[in-house]
């Protein structure tokens, strides 16, 4: 969502992050969100203040409507789904979704879930593992709704 790698060690505050947010993602989750889609930032960033922060910045009318799933230790999967890549924390955040009725959802399956994600290797693992999955290229980030729509 943002076009900087910060490796999960970001020294400057949650406010300089988030002018690093892409363009596309300042128009895209607040549309999603409207049509009733649930967001989910699934990360291996252990950093999930920052990200919470860069969220409330960039989104500051629904970020409280997006779950976060980073390597911080504050949540669990003991589901018996995939674990490679970014598949448990996915299921986390839908396991946390369902459990919450004020978000309204009622059904979170591999089947209504998407993961857009930079790094080819977790899309294969979401691939393998039933979940449809669409590579963001840092390059061309503005690609990214032309592959949504793409998607059959």
């Amino acid at each position: 969502m943002i076009d900087v790698h910060t490796g999960g060690r970001w020294k400057g505050t949650a406010s300089e992050l988030s002018e690093h947010m892409r363009a596309v993602f300042l128009h895209f989750v607040p549309e999603a969100s409207s049509r009733n889609i649930r967001i989910a930032v699934c990360t291996f960033s252990g950093q999930t203040k920052v990200i919470r922060g860069v969220l409330e910045e960039s989104f500051p009318s629904i970020a409280e409507l997006i779950v976060i799933r980073g390597n911080d230790h504050s949540w669990e999967y003991h589901g018996n789904g995939m674990k490679k890549g970014k598949q448990e924390h996915m299921a986390s955040a839908a396991e946390e979704l369902i459990a919450n009725p004020a978000q309204g959802v009622t059904d979170v399956s591999k089947s209504t879930t998407l993961l857009i994600d930079d790094d080819p290797k977790n899309i294969r693992f979401s691939l393998k593992d039933g979940t449809a999955a669409i590579w963001f290229n840092p390059r061309d980030p503005n690609r990214l709704l032309d592959d949504i729509l793409m998607l059959k």
